[in-house]
């Protein structure tokens, strides 16, 4: 009996892909409560000379920016490979007409190339030869891509495999289901891009606004540090231009919010958009409202 060598803790995580997301998230962690200890000292007096909402904004900032631009280029990647991937199913069905067992196919489609689906492919054929079963790899790089589509495919060739029918007709099935999926997608983005736009353009218009207000408005009211109104009550310009600071920081989340449901439907394609807009806000105030 051959004994299967035991596979490294990080070995495992890097053959499930789950090891540079662990490393983007500790990395996310990290940034973001350095910026949040600051931001409690100088809130605290401790730090002195550094506004403490900066800090909060930079942690804000840090977050959404790590996290979410590593979710865009993993995104990106991933449609990448979903575009390619009813090639794979093809040849896989392939191969299983020309008599190989479903695991030879496997292990013989995996030697070819599929652009950046092969490395996905090899990993499959290694956790074969590292003595996992072939649900187990197919399962594996379906939780790795971690899309509708391939989790679909995979879980139709896996119940084919089971039933011991004709798996090459169901492969090409399902290989022809995954490109009308993706043509579906692209539609859709297509039709959806416009939206994205209105409501960025909506943003920076808002952000104009409160800048012009800023700039005019407020200084008139307050006569360029404290004024007064009916009552003899004094208006501060700097509690004025924090509020609009407060509200345009939400309204920047929310909007990215939206934006990122509006792109493909994941929260996840927010985060990028949060941080946009956030970094647009932070600009807006700090160099050209004066906050």
């Amino acid at each position: 009996m051959v004994e299967i060598p035991k596979q490294g803790y990080f070995k495992r995580l890097q053959q499930s892909g789950d090891l540079p997301r662990i490393i983007i998230i500790v990395a996310t962690i990290v940034s973001v409560s350095v910026f949040l200890i600051l931001g409690i000292l100088s809130l605290l007096q401790v730090l002195k000379g550094f506004s403490s909402v900066n800090f909060f904004v930079f942690a804000l900032l840090s977050g959404t920016g790590i996290y979410g631009f590593y979710q865009y280029f993993h995104h990106r990647r991933v449609y990448q490979i979903d575009t390619i991937f009813p090639d794979f199913v093809r040849d896989l069905a392939a191969s299983r007409r020309a008599g190989m067992t479903f695991t030879n196919a496997i292990l013989f489609t995996s030697k070819g190339s599929y652009g950046l689906l092969t490395d996905e492919i090899k990993k499959i054929a290694q956790q074969i030869s590292w003595g996992s079963s072939v649900e187990e790899a197919l399962h594996s790089f379906a939780k790795r891509i971690n899309t509708s589509t391939v989790k679909r495919t995979i879980s139709l060739i896996i119940e084919a495999s089971r039933s011991g029918g004709n798996v090459a007709d169901v492969l090409d099935v399902a290989a022809e289901d995954a490109r009308e999926i993706k043509l579906l997608e692209a539609e859709r983005r297509v039709s959806m891009a416009s939206y994205t736009i209105v409501i960025y353009v909506a943003m920076f218009v808002f952000m104009a606004i409160v800048a012009i207000l800023a700039g005019v408005f407020i200084p008139t009211i307050t006569g360029e540090g404290s004024g007064s109104i009916a009552g003899g009550s004094s208006i501060d310009k700097a509690v004025i231009l924090q509020i609009f600071y407060f509200a345009t920081l939400v309204q920047s989340v929310g909007t990215g919010l939206v934006a990122g449901i509006f792109e493909d439907g994941h929260v996840e394609s927010s985060v990028k958009h949060i941080f946009i807009l956030v970094l647009a806000t932070w600009f807006v105030f700090r160099f050209l409202v004066g906050v």
